[in-house]
């Protein structure tokens, strides 16, 4: 089996299963699976050149964790939107999931708030930041929320 095949079985089907808080506890099982979905998020997939981020219930559909990895390596972990505008705005997005799908308009708040707490690599979880965003960042972070929640976009 070719490595992009192998790499391709990484995602799961869609499910909507509600991921799980993360503890202290599941910060090895994190760093574990992290990596390969960093690792995911720099290749090409399907007609994506790369991924922007991938929420762990992408990954898994058994026991999903509330956390997702970026592209620039962060580790998203128990992220909640505290706030948001009031009018939506039209985001073209593609997902994982579905990696032949062309984008689709989706509505998602122009700006928000959110907590989260960072997992480095090296397994030290930070104090909770909270973060007001916009733009490409905040419908990042909805995009993987809705993963989290138990929704797909398609």
């Amino acid at each position: 089996m070719t490595e992009q095949k192998q790499e391709e079985q990484l995602i799961v089907n869609p499910h909507n299963k509600i991921s799980k808080q993360v503890t202290i506890e599941d910060t090895e099982r994190i760093l574990e699976i992290a990596k390969k979905m960093h690792t995911f998020c720099n290749e090409p997939t399907g007609i994506f050149k790369q991924i922007i981020a991938l929420a762990h219930s992408q990954v898994e559909n058994k026991n999903p964790l509330r956390f997702f990895v970026t592209t620039a390596g962060e580790i998203i972990v128990n992220p909640e939107i505290k706030k948001h505008t009031r009018h939506f705005v039209k985001s073209v997005e593609g997902c994982a999931s579905f990696p032949e799908n062309q984008g689709i308009a989706v509505d998602r708040y122009n700006k928000c708030e959110v907590d989260y707490y960072v997992l480095d690599w090296e397994g030290t979880l930070s104090e909770l930041k909270e973060e007001s965003l916009g733009g490409l960042r905040a419908k990042m972070f909805q995009h993987e929320i809705d993963h989290l929640n138990g929704k797909c976009i398609f």
